[in-house]
C-alpha cells in the first residue's frame, strides 16, 4: 500500500499534462523508456497507458484486500430447480354404508310334551316280564329265588310302578317262610314309602296278621283298625273288619 501511495502524486501530474487519455480496455504495455529513440510525445502516451493499467490493477487489489479482511467469499449462485407440483391422488368418495337390517325376532316354538322313549318302553316291558316270572317262582314255593327276582325288579326302578309290588312280595316270601320280623319290615316300608299306592292296604293288613301270628294281639288289633281307617273301601279293609271280630283279648 505504501508503494501505491508514493506513486499517486506522480500519476496525477501526468494525467494533468496528457492531451488524449487511453481506453481502459487496451492491453497493458510494459513500460520501456528509451530516451534516444522515442520522442517526448510517444513517451507521454506510454506513461499514461501504464498509469491507467496500474490504476485498474490497484482497484482490483483494493477490492480483494477488502474481501479478505471481511472474510467474504464470492460463491456462484446455484440454480435451484422449481419444485414439481405433486398432484394429490384422487380420493373416491366413500361408498354409502347401508344400515344393518335387524334380524327378525326368533319365534319360540312350543315344546311338545316329552313322549316316553322306545328304550324306556322296552325296559318297562322287560320289568313286567320279570315280575310275572318272580310271581311264578313264588307260586312254585321257591321263596328264595322269587325274593331275589323281586329285589332285582325293585333295584332296577326304586321309584317305578312296580317298586311297591316288589317290596310287598319280598315281605310275602318272608311271611311264607315264617320270618315275620323281616316280613313286617318290608310291609312297613310299603306303607311308609308308598302309602298311596295299590299295595299299601295289603301290606298294612298282612302286617296285622304278622303281629297276630307272633302273639302281639294288641298291635294286631291296632294295625287292623288303622287299615280300616286309612283304606275303608278296600278289600284288605273288609278282611281287617273280620279279623277284628275274631280276635279276643
Amino acid at each position: 500500500m505504501s508503494k501505491y501511495a508514493a506513486l499517486l502524486p506522480a500519476a496525477l501530474l501526468l494525467l494533468s499534462c496528457a492531451s488524449q487519455p487511453k481506453s481502459k480496455t487496451e492491453d497493458f504495455v510494459p513500460i520501456a523508456l528509451d530516451t534516444g529513440t522515442i520522442s517526448s510525445d510517444a513517451r507521454l502516451e506510454q506513461m499514461q497507458a501504464s498509469l491507467t493499467e496500474l490504476l485498474e490493477r490497484l482497484d482490483v487489489l483494493n477490492d480483494r484486500i477488502a474481501k479478505l479482511e471481511t472474510g467474504e467469499t464470492r460463491v456462484a449462485p446455484v440454480p435451484v430447480a422449481a419444485p414439481v407440483p405433486v398432484q394429490a391422488p384422487a380420493v373416491s368418495a366413500p361408498a354409502p354404508v347401508e344400515a344393518p337390517v335387524a334380524a327378525p325376532a326368533a319365534v319360540e316354538t312350543p315344546v311338545a310334551p316329552v313322549v316316553q322313549s322306545s328304550d324306556h318302553a322296552l325296559r318297562g316291558a322287560q320289568l313286567a316280564d320279570d315280575y310275572r316270572n318272580a310271581l311264578m317262582l313264588y307260586g312254585k314255593g321257591r321263596a328264595a329265588d322269587s325274593r331275589a327276582a323281586f329285589q332285582r325288579i325293585f333295584d332296577a326302578e326304586p321309584g317305578g310302578e312296580l317298586a311297591d309290588n316288589a317290596l310287598y312280595w319280598i315281605g310275602e316270601t318272608y311271611f311264607a317262610a315264617g320270618d315275620y320280623a323281616n316280613a313286617m319290615r318290608f310291609y312297613s316300608r310299603v306303607t311308609k314309602e308308598f302309602g298311596d299306592q295299590n299295595k299299601a292296604p295289603d301290606a298294612m293288613f298282612k302286617m296285622g296278621l304278622a303281629f297276630e301270628r307272633t302273639g302281639d294281639l294288641a298291635m294286631a288289633r291296632q294295625t287292623f283298625e288303622e287299615t280300616v281307617k286309612r283304606y275303608p273301601y278296600s278289600t284288605p279293609a273288609a278282611s281287617a273288619r273280620l279279623e277284628l271280630k275274631r280276635i279276643r283279648y
